[in-house]
């Protein structure tokens, strides 16, 4: 299948990401993490190529080596053992046309597909624009157009972490590379992305400190929300694009704000600025907080996902895999929503002297899949909106018996095939102090008047009302269903003319017990050699290491490196041996 049209991508944005620093505003800061509609779109998955791109690194805008080029990724491992989907290997030849890939858009050397004309685009755009957003986007466009052609594959979903997703932003939005025009992206989901540009990165005094304390690359400029105003969109928080409205966009955010010792959000603080963030990146820089009519696919704004975890705790979060092989897989959309709360017992003072009212009331939900912990032994809430990241709705109410209109999402995204309901928890507490509400009551404990809480089920299959009551607060929840008209995943046939990765033979799979674990696809005249298989859950924590030979079996008991019983879910093996990297993935069953 032939490139579509190369578009110079004379403008960009996008960043996030990076590591611990010494001091605790250096820590905060170094974790910083046109025209027409789109021609076509046939949202087949299984005719559609994913491409994971990554975050931020504070080293990699200077970094050598080649960009563009097939690189691994444990997030790629979890993604693809869980989606059912093949894994692209790195030899840069042919894929399956819904194979999982990722790549690098840091380095200084081109790779070996790029043409003249590619070289000279790169060159343009690094002096345009000192490189980072405008020349990452580049890079990653044309990656994926490699991808389209290796496989075949007539689209390419692109899930970005961190400040890949201001790369992908801009890739959009500007249709690098003719991909966003000519329909060929489907899918989008941006996770803690920094779509609108990152608050510590945006306050120039403290920009210029860490300047003077230790030189900032080119990603950083980036980050700043003038720059994203200026060169993106205005508003900058805004998506307005015809290319969007081709395109399945979904979002996830990590909330936890003790992330690098909470110093950012102590930061957001003293500016008397505070924003839930995950202690890297601030919420409502992470989502589209707005998207225009054109923009909207089908009509319906990106889908959105919070998470209780921290900026770097996202990796070894369950769930959020759960949730992003979902996102790439599925077609139906549920939407769960707080219509309405009433409270029945305000928790306030009555004294005669000192009128405490309005009652600040929380209301906390946490939404749990049971198709998820079936399929995947997954258990981890799929969204999540509590009072201690400030997540939560606060709605302040004068009298009791009181009912307002709330109109609060409390879970909005795809769920799989076989869902038929969610379960969702909820909870309310009357607020006396809390820093990140603005609410001073009291300085002494208990800072929270629990109101109570409680489960209710909702189906995924139809639309409909419920009602939830609780000890002293009762609420309604409205349920959305909408199928979008996708195709339904498949399996591709095993004879497709494609190299496969090597993989491993696992025996038997699913397994209550034990498992043998054998490689295959070995060369006769291969010796007996030493080899290592590390056993990972789904987050890329390596969980057991077996020592072995390159031509025996490996014995699993289902055991971790302690001799504790794992328990169910899925895992990742990767066997590594002088002659190269097995792979392969099993279910634990119990």
């Amino acid at each position: 299948m032939s490139d579509a049209p190369l578009v110079p991508a004379h403008a960009g944005i996008l960043a996030t990401l990076g590591r611990r620093g010494l001091s605790c505003l250096l820590a905060v800061f170094a974790a910083l993490v046109g025209a027409g509609a789109p021609a076509r779109a046939s949202h087949d998955p299984n005719r559609t190529v994913t491409v994971y791109v990554h975050g931020f690194e504070r080293t990699g805008a200077d970094r050598q080596g080649v960009y563009g080029a097939d690189i691994h990724e444990m997030l790629q491992d979890s993604l693809a053992t869980l989606a059912g989907l093949p894994l692209a290997d790195t030899t840069g030849g042919p894929l399956l046309p819904n194979a999982v890939a990722a790549t690098t858009y840091y380095g200084d050397t081109a790779p070996p597909y790029y043409s003249s004309v590619d070289l000279a685009e790169i060159d343009l755009l690094t002096s345009a624009w000192g490189g980072g957003v405008p020349r990452y986007a580049y890079i990653v466009a044309r990656y994926a157009q490699r991808a389209l052609e290796r496989s075949g594959a007539d689209q390419v979903n692109f899930v970005s972490a961190s400040f890949g997703s201001l790369v992908v932003r801009w890739l959009i939005e500007k249709n690098v590379a003719g991909l966003a025009g000519a329909g060929r992206v489907a899918r989008w989901l941006t996770i803690e992305g920094l779509i609108a540009g990152n608050w510590a990165a945006s306050r120039d005094a403290l920009v210029s400190y860490l300047d003077f304390v230790q030189p900032q690359p080119i990603d950083i400029d980036h980050m700043h929300y003038d720059w994203v105003s200026t060169h993106v969109h205005t508003p900058r928080t805004e998506a307005d694009s015809p290319y969007y409205a081709g395109i399945l966009t979904g979002q996830v955010a990590s909330t936890d704000d003790g992330g690098n010792n909470g110093g950012l959000s102590a930061l957001m603080l003293s500016y008397n600025e505070y924003l839930p963030n995950d202690g890297v990146q601030a919420l409502p820089d992470a989502r589209f907080q707005t998207m225009t009519a054109r923009s909207r696919f089908h009509g319906l704004p990106p889908t959105l996902g919070l998470f209780h975890v921290d900026h770097l705790g996202i990796k070894d979060y369950a769930g959020a895999y759960a949730q992003a092989a979902t996102f790439i897989t599925a077609r139906r959309r549920v939407t769960v929503t707080m219509t309405s709360a009433r409270v029945t017992n305000l928790r306030e003072p009555q004294l005669p002297l000192w009128n405490w009212l309005p009652a600040e009331v929380v209301f906390e939900s946490w939404v749990y899949s049971p198709a998820v912990q079936t399929r995947w032994g997954i258990g981890d809430p799929l969204s999540a909106r509590l009072k201690e990241d400030a997540t939560a709705p606060l709605r302040r109410f004068r009298r009791s018996g009181e009912t307002q209109a709330v109109g609060e999402i409390v879970f909005d995204d795809l769920v799989l095939p076989e869902e038929t309901q969610l379960r969702i928890d909820l909870h309310a507490a009357e607020v006396d102090y809390d820093p990140h509400y603005g609410v001073y009551e009291t300085a002494t404990t208990p800072y929270y008047d629990d109101m109570g809480g409680g489960s209710v089920v909702v189906s995924t299959l139809q639309p409909g009302t419920y009602t939830f009551a609780a000890q002293d607060w009762s609420c309604e929840l409205s349920v959305d269903v909408f199928e979008y008209p996708f195709a339904a995943v498949l399996d591709v046939p095993t004879s497709a003319p494609v190299r496969v990765a090597r993989a491993l033979v696992i025996a038997p799979n699913p397994s209550a017990s034990s498992a043998r674990i054998k490689l295959a696809g070995l060369p006769p005249a291969l010796a007996d050699e030493p080899a290592r298989l590390e056993i990972a859950d789904v987050s890329g924590r390596v969980v057991r290491v077996i020592e072995g030979s390159l031509r025996g079996t490996f014995l699993w008991d289902g055991r971790d490196a302690r001799g504790r019983p794992l328990p169910t879910g899925v895992y990742l093996h990767r066997a590594t041996t002088p002659h190269g990297v097995w792979r392969g993935r099993s279910c634990r069953i119990l």
